[in-house]
């Protein structure tokens, strides 16, 4: 335990020597609980993504993704829209890592088999 909390000496030199009321100590960080009403990107600390985040894994609401019954595309705070958004904003806004998150959601759904051919990040001429 530490045995001088440097908080605690600035507010009693506040009350004693000058007279005054300590400031009011500096907001908390946010809980986790919090964090959960941000943007994924907001919760990595990169804000500035968030629309581009939201633009790039709009793909999963296009075809041939819209032609999927039952896919959880979700929002951006839950479903394949989350995880999409989640890899573009950890890879500082590189499309090619939301392929994978596209690629699982292909899965889950046949019509969507051609997926690639829609994203430009993730087609190869191999494919």
């Amino acid at each position: 335990k530490q045995w001088y909390n440097a908080e605690y000496g600035k507010q009693w030199y506040q009350r004693r020597v000058r007279g005054s009321t300590p400031s009011p100590t500096p907001e908390e960080e946010p809980t986790t609980e919090e964090k959960k009403d941000e943007g994924m990107c907001a919760m990595l600390g990169m804000e500035l993504l968030e629309e581009a985040a939201k633009t790039a894994c709009s793909a999963l609401e296009r075809s041939p993704f819209s032609q999927c019954e039952g896919l959880d595309i979700g929002d951006e705070k839950s479903g394949y829209m989350a995880k999409c958004m989640g890899d573009y904003c950890a890879c500082a806004g590189d499309d090619a890592c939301i392929c994978p998150t596209l690629a699982e959601a292909a899965e889950t759904c046949e019509a969507a088999s051609n997926w690639k051919s829609y994203v430009p990040a993730c087609y190869t001429s191999s494919d």
